[in-house]
């Protein structure tokens, strides 16, 4: 009876959850001598939270319903992005509006902003943070095309990009981007998570955290350089099916042998997804290697933070009486919510 009302409050606890929250926007920027263009794609469901973009109260907002809040949106991003050149701030101009689809295929709406100057830029800067009011985790990922080649930004609450060459600041960046998207992805985690419950030798802890970095090093590298390339849906059913399968074999096998096998079979998987934020910013191919490496460094830094927080509290825990039914517990929450993922990517 413990088991069912921990499964059915775990069923309901993650309905609002998601694995890979819709808290990153996209954004392209083209610096020219005489104007910037911002072409900002945001999630459609937040941007109505904040501008009430569903008049008719239906669920969902019409091309209609969002041309007819145009100035409101104009008026809202104003607040949200800006470009000065000189200390002197541009004036924005609304391009184009519309509704669209983002590689995993969640609702976006999708802008172009463009800034415009009579005189040749100086000293830019670039502000660009919509939806900030929804949670200091709200980022922007922008790919920063100029004259002299692409860069990456990651645009956070307060932060201003300023033309800073060097292949030093842009490694910096990805490897931030590698280590928030471990740490935001809350699929990755409890597929790490549901590992670790088993517990065993510091051996055996080593091979399989060792062979979920070989697995996904492997197929981040194949997807992002487009030698192998999947659908997002499977891949996002995938991952949910791997933290499924972790969560019931902690559940209905003892002790369970081999966790290294399924480490790295289905670490395979995870790097299909962590390379899916590399393709979002659609890099070119000359930035693409340095920015894969120290993405994947990030990658590998959140993993071992995890991982030397975690470890430590559940060899404390199994020499009290709490471990097993606390460790079981644990097992069906994360069972709980691969099924509700797996549902939300299959069937929803």
């Amino acid at each position: 009876m413990r088991l069912l009302l921990a499964t059915v409050l775990a069923w309901l606890a993650p309905v609002s959850v998601a694995a890979h929250p819709a808290h990153v926007a996209h954004a392209r920027i083209a610096i020219e001598e005489r104007a910037v263009e911002i072409a900002l794609s945001m999630n459609l469901f937040e941007l109505d939270l904040v501008l009430s973009l569903d008049r008719d109260v239906d669920g969902a907002v019409s091309a209609r319903e969002l041309e007819a809040r145009r100035a409101d949106i104009l008026e809202y991003l104003r607040g949200k992005a800006g470009v000065s050149a000189s200390g002197r701030p541009l004036p924005m101009e609304l391009l184009a509006l519309g509704l669209g689809r983002s590689g995993d295929g969640r609702a976006v709406v999708e802008t172009t902003l463009a800034f415009r100057s009579e005189h040749a830029l100086r000293d830019i800067a670039i502000r660009c943070e919509p939806l900030t009011e929804l949670g200091a985790d709200h980022t922007t990922l922008a790919r920063i095309d100029t004259r002299e080649g692409s860069r990456q930004f990651l645009f956070r609450p307060g932060v201003t990009y300023r033309p800073a060459p060097g292949a030093l600041a842009q490694a910096l960046e990805f490897l931030k981007l590698g280590i928030v998207h471990i740490f935001v992805g809350y699929d990755h985690i409890a597929f790490l998570l549901g590992l670790l419950l088993a517990g065993g030798s510091t051996l055996t802890i080593v091979k399989i955290v060792t062979a979920f970095t070989a697995a996904h090093s492997v197929t981040l590298s194949l997807a992002a350089l487009d030698v192998v390339t999947l659908s997002p849906v499977v891949v996002e059913a995938g991952i949910a099916l791997s933290i499924v399968y972790v969560a019931a074999e902690n559940l209905f096998t003892r002790r369970p042998q081999g966790r290294w096998i399924v480490s790295f079979l289905f670490g395979l998987v995870h790097g299909f997804g962590f390379a899916g934020v590399l393709k979002e910013l659609a890099l070119p191919s000359s930035a693409l290697v340095a920015s894969l490496v120290t993405f994947n460094a990030g990658v590998e830094i959140a993993q071992v933070a995890i991982v030397a927080l975690v470890v430590p509290a559940l060899y404390g825990l199994t020499r009290t009486r709490l471990h097993a039914p606390l460790t079981r517990m644990a097992s069906v929450v994360i069972l709980s919510l691969g099924l509700f993922w797996l549902y939300q990517r299959v069937l929803a």
